[in-house]
């Protein structure tokens, strides 16, 4: 299958030209948001429960105000660090984007019309409240195939690429001595040391989450979160919900960001690409290297202390729309984020 992006409109920029040309965007926590009580009413879409029993929320606001983004010619990017099999159970919930990115930034999927093949994995919409026909169009989804492939130096081979096959097996666990690499010793030495790992849906990335802690300390944990325990050479790691995930250091939000960036925007000078051309949308611990990279950050809630001490120190890098500071704006907070970023768009960003 292809790796390149469907489209074959990409974006030229000239010199010092500032527009926004690319949105990043988390998901938990930012679009998709766990009310303690699910509202009723057609405007909110309910998501399947995640594999840890999370039941999540997005409006259909939220999935109308991401194609206005798009039909202004903004790419948009949907970067979250969700398990691979959660996010195919869900993607037809979540809105049409130009790449989605799973288990930190470690793969990368784009949509294409093309269903034709038996290979392809079919996305249907849901449909929402303000969708056009065209919305709801089924549409595919390929793997970035260059991407993995730099991935897999560190993470091994084990995962097949078939996204119907995954699918179909969410809740197969490929066993931790079965899989080659780096990513996996590095996940064996710290078995040894007693930590208990969640590998359900991943294969560029696994997570060691408090909760299922049995016979270490909660200092030992600690060790891992702030960085006592340091991953090996050529990983990386960031807190995300609360439980400490572990990647390849090629990976991780900002460079997955970077590089699509740069595959969107030819000719543009990569160093600065972020930090002129491009915003996010976020709200945690694992969101803020992404965050900053980017000219400007639109923080729906804030779901970390390290996120609120960011937005404290660099307060005109942020906008917080929740309506609550340092607290959480739920759905609403999504839409303000999302309206703002409409609002200063140009007609068409790849004119």
């Amino acid at each position: 299958m292809t790796q390149e992006p469907t489209s074959s409109k990409q974006t030229e920029i000239k010199d010092g030209e500032d527009d926004i040309l690319v949105v990043f965007s988390d998901l938990d926590g930012t679009l998709i948001h766990y009310p303690d009580k699910i509202p009723k009413g057609n405007h909110l879409l309910k998501l399947p429960a995640s594999s840890t029993g999370m039941r999540g929320v997005i409006s259909s606001k939220t999935l109308s105000l991401v194609q206005q983004i798009r039909a202004k010619g903004t790419r948009f990017v949907l970067v979250s660090g969700m398990r691979t099999t959660t996010f195919l159970s869900r993607v037809k919930y979540l809105p049409r984007a130009d790449a989605y990115c799973t288990e930190a930034g470690g793969r990368i999927f784009y949509a294409t019309d093309d269903i034709s093949s038996k290979e392809a994995f079919v996305v249907t919409p849901e449909r929402y409240d303000g969708a056009e026909e065209k919305d709801l169009e089924a549409f595919g989804l390929v793997e970035d195939l260059g991407w993995r492939s730099e991935m897999e130096k560190v993470t091994g081979t084990f995962m097949s690429a078939d996204l119907n096959d995954l699918s179909s097996n969410p809740s197969k666990v490929v066993n931790l001595n079965e899989r080659d690499g780096l990513l996996w010793d590095f996940a064996r030495d710290l078995v040894s040391k007693g930590y208990v790992l969640d590998l359900k849906g991943y294969s560029a990335c696994f997570r060691v989450n408090k909760k299922q802690q049995n016979t270490v300390s909660d200092d030992d944990f600690q060790a891992l979160s702030d960085g006592r325990m340091k991953p090996w050479s050529e990983l990386a790691t960031s807190v995300n919900l609360s439980c400490v995930d572990y990647y390849p250091a090629t990976s991780g939000k900002k460079n997955c960001c970077q590089y699509l960036a740069e595959k969107f925007c030819p000719g543009a000078n990569p160093d600065e690409l972020l930090s002129t051309n491009t915003v996010c949308v976020c709200d945690d611990d694992n969101d803020l290297e992404m965050a900053l990279a980017c000219q400007h950050a639109y923080i729906p809630g804030v779901s970390s202390e390290s996120m609120a001490e960011a937005i404290r120190n660099q307060p005109d890098h942020f906008s917080e729309t929740s309506g609550n500071p340092g607290g959480h704006g739920g759905p609403t907070g999504s839409e303000t984020a999302l309206t703002l970023i409409l609002g200063r768009l140009r007609d068409d960003a790849s004119a």
